[in-house]
């Protein structure tokens, strides 16, 4: 187990006043850090730590610096080709072309439109084509008429209907 070694008092007390100000520690403080290397060096990294408010690059080197890194690459090679009317010529044909054959491959495959011509039969439905006919119902719509409705009720019931064919 290394023991830490003891600071001398003439150290610990130049690195207090170090701490305080490590700018102008005070004169005893510099005459310690002129003998003592460990307490000047103690020094010069605490200044290290703090922050530099000077700046660190040059004035306007950040400024130029597209320029000098353009500058470094190599040229483009030339991109535009000259286009000529044969070639717009080619490229309407071709629109031409492949739209117009498009166009009539659709219509080729349009199926024709089928229009109904039969009139739908008219159902009448009975209490026998209602399977799950509440007939409790006609029941309660029955005593809720008043006599001159009940009346017609039973005439129309009591007339013969029509066989069905």
């Amino acid at each position: 187990m290394n023991l830490p070694l003891p600071t001398p008092e003439a150290c610990t007390r130049t690195l207090d006043a170090v701490l305080l100000d490590p700018l102008d520690p005070g004169a005893n403080a510099e005459a310690h850090m002129r003998t003592c290397r460990a307490c000047s060096e103690a020094r010069v990294a605490y200044l290290a730590q703090e922050e530099a408010p000077e700046a660190l690059a040059p004035m306007g080197y950040f400024e130029r610096l597209p320029e000098r890194v353009l500058r470094k690459l190599p040229a483009r090679p030339l991109l535009h080709h000259r286009v000529t009317p044969f070639t717009w010529m080619a490229a309407a044909a071709l629109l031409v072309a492949v739209g117009g054959g498009a166009f009539w491959a659709g219509q080729a495959n349009r199926t024709p439109y089928v229009e109904a011509t039969r009139q739908p039969e008219i159902v009448e439905t009975t209490d026998s084509d209602t399977p799950f006919h509440d007939h409790e119902e006609d029941v309660a719509q029955v005593q809720t008429l008043n006599p001159e409705e009940m009346k017609a009720l039973l005439k129309h019931l009591d007339t013969p209907q029509p066989s069905p064919r």
